[in-house]
């Protein structure tokens, strides 16, 4: 087996050199003081992002691109709600990205990784089973996610599809909250035990498992978001 040195990413906006606009943007839905569904003016999102009427223009652009936004003659600019369809093409995305990354992150020398991650996702499982409000459990163990995710892309050293990537979970998290999809105790515990399976088969050396893992948490965590 070829083996290829792992490099980890922290997904961060800096790392991939996202717009600003574009940032203030998703900044702004975080929020709440943009939600998926809304009409608005230029005047209206200028004063929202703090951009002036140019840079706003070359935001919209990129809005556009990215299917967030549909700039409408004498009505507005309408922020997309994610119905669906919506969700179903960027899970579709983006499990091809993480399919056709793992078959190389399997190839890669991850032992001090998956040590890492395994005490990461066993961490979570302890603060998430406490009783009581967990909501700074939670805030840690969507980090990891997003890290457990992000990695595996990170392999393919390509920016281009780790923005692509980093776009397309943010875009799913859009649609849990346009949809009240909250992460419950259970529904992440569940996540936990579904990412270790991945990691079990990658520390066992077992790549067509880790893939066939990975697929799995896939059409189970779309199942989450489907279902009420």
């Amino acid at each position: 087996m070829t083996v290829i040195r792992l490099h980890t990413t922290d997904a961060g906006p800096a790392a991939l050199d996202e717009p600003e606009g574009y940032r203030r943007f998703r900044n702004a839905m975080d929020r709440g003081a943009l939600e998926p569904g809304m009409t608005l003016t230029q005047n209206d999102l200028c004063r929202i992002l703090g951009l002036s009427l140019t840079p706003l223009r070359e935001t919209l652009v990129l809005l556009q691109s990215h299917g967030l936004v549909d700039v409408r003659a004498r009505t507005g600019i309408h922020i997309v709600y994610p119905d669906l369809a919506f969700i179903r093409e960027n899970f579709q995305f983006r499990i091809m990205i993480e399919i056709n990354a793992m078959r190389i992150f399997a190839q890669t020398d991850i032992g001090d990784w998956i040590a890492q991650m395994i005490a990461a996702h066993d961490r979570s499982t302890g603060e998430l089973s406490e009783p009581g409000n967990i909501d700074a459990a939670i805030a840690r163990f969507i980090a990891t996610d997003r890290k457990f995710h992000a990695d595996i892309v990170a392999v393919l050293k390509n920016r281009a599809i780790s923005a692509t990537h980093r776009r397309l979970q943010e875009n799913i998290g859009m649609a849990r909250l346009t949809h009240k999809r909250t992460p419950f105790r259970q529904q992440l515990l569940d996540t936990v035990d579904e990412h270790r399976r991945v990691l079990h088969a990658l520390a066992a050396g077992e790549a067509d498992n880790a893939i066939l893992a990975l697929d799995a948490h896939f059409r189970d965590s779309t199942h989450r978001t489907f279902a009420a």
